[in-house]
């Protein structure tokens, strides 16, 4: 299965401008994108980039042991703003660097931690994560809670 992501060039400034601002004690920024869905012709997904969520300041955690780790108050707060208007979440962050990125063990591990309580909170969509870097992206996309997932790339930039 393909899953293909639209954003508007906007939203995808916003999100790298948001990233790219320091922190206090955190290495990194980390938020989260919502999106719509749409079935394609082909089998697939067309995520349908929507609004940028970015992690308050306070909901960051002193965890010298990674670059970000956010506590359960960034969670809830998205979690009520999907609860209300279903939609797909998106978790994502930045490597600072030029060509492809790619998910550390960290991040697998992370997502395969905090993946199913997007399910928990919004069932009927997909949810995922990217990492960008400054001129590519790679992501991954999970139709269930048991962790079935698939490549998720950025097709177009509107």
């Amino acid at each position: 299965m393909s899953v293909r992501l639209r954003l508007p060039r906007p939203l995808l400034q916003q999100i790298n401008a948001d990233l790219c601002r320091p922190h206090g004690f955190a290495a990194e920024r980390v938020g989260f994108l919502t999106c719509g869905v749409a079935t394609l012709t082909e089998p697939g997904l067309l995520l349908l980039g929507e609004a940028w969520h970015s992690v308050a300041d306070e909901d960051y955690l002193n965890d010298p042991r990674v670059g970000a780790c956010i506590g359960g108050s960034a969670f809830r707060k998205l979690f009520q703003i999907v609860y209300r208007e279903p939609a797909v979440i998106l978790h994502l962050h930045k490597h600072d660097h030029m060509g492809e990125p790619r998910f550390s063990l960290t991040d697998e591990r992370s997502m395969r931690e905090f993946f199913p309580g997007f399910f928990n909170v919004c069932p009927t969509r997909p949810h995922g994560a990217m990492v960008l870097s400054q001129n590519s992206a790679v992501g991954t996309v999970w139709t269930s809670a048991e962790g079935i997932g698939y490549p998720l790339r950025i097709v177009e930039i509107i």
